[in-house]
């Protein structure tokens, strides 16, 4: 047996043959990058649309009391929840003391003070409900809303007035 010759195709004496360019194949590319670019640009701008002429929410104006009961259509549940029209609708962003399962006194009557506050909140005019912000309800089966007037989160005015405080993803305690 003599000396293994190897074999490549498109070389001389060792040598790579120059590349030619896949012309057929460049053309067909660049055909359709306009046609991929018109889409792209389209279907941005049908969203920018979109959201533009989304109605910001669901506008309420109606008089709110404290929930006594459960054939209260539209009513404050507690500082960080209501219930409008039936659907109860949780507060997005904030926490506050419980008033139905308190680990102390203290933090019950801070929850009634939130409470008293958010009916006040509610009724000093017409407000926004807020969706679109990450997951629609909680393990409870609330919705996760903003209540917004004028611009401003009705939960924000309770953290600012000391009765909340920001959510992060666990109840702290209110107690101590």
């Amino acid at each position: 047996m003599g000396a293994v010759i190897s074999f490549r195709r498109g070389t001389s004496r060792g040598r790579s043959a120059p590349r030619r360019p896949h012309t057929h194949r460049n053309r067909r590319v660049s055909a359709f990058l306009p046609l991929v670019l018109l889409i792209a640009g389209s279907a941005i701008a049908a969203l920018l649309v979109t959201l533009e002429a989304r109605p910001p929410g669901l506008l309420v104006s109606e008089d709110f009391a404290v929930c006594r009961g459960k054939r209260q259509p539209s009513c404050v549940l507690d500082g960080d929840t209501i219930r409008y029209r039936g659907e109860r609708i949780r507060l997005l962003g904030i926490d506050t003391p419980e008033i139905f399962s308190p680990e102390c006194a203290s933090e019950r009557e801070r929850g009634l003070r939130a409470t008293s506050r958010l009916v006040e909140l509610v009724n000093e005019g017409p407000f926004e409900v807020v969706a679109g912000f990450g997951r629609d309800r909680d393990v409870y089966g609330r919705q996760l809303r903003l209540l917004v007037r004028e611009g401003r989160s009705l939960g924000d005015v309770l953290v600012d007035e000391g009765l909340a405080r920001r959510w992060n993803g666990r109840r702290g305690g209110w107690c101590g």
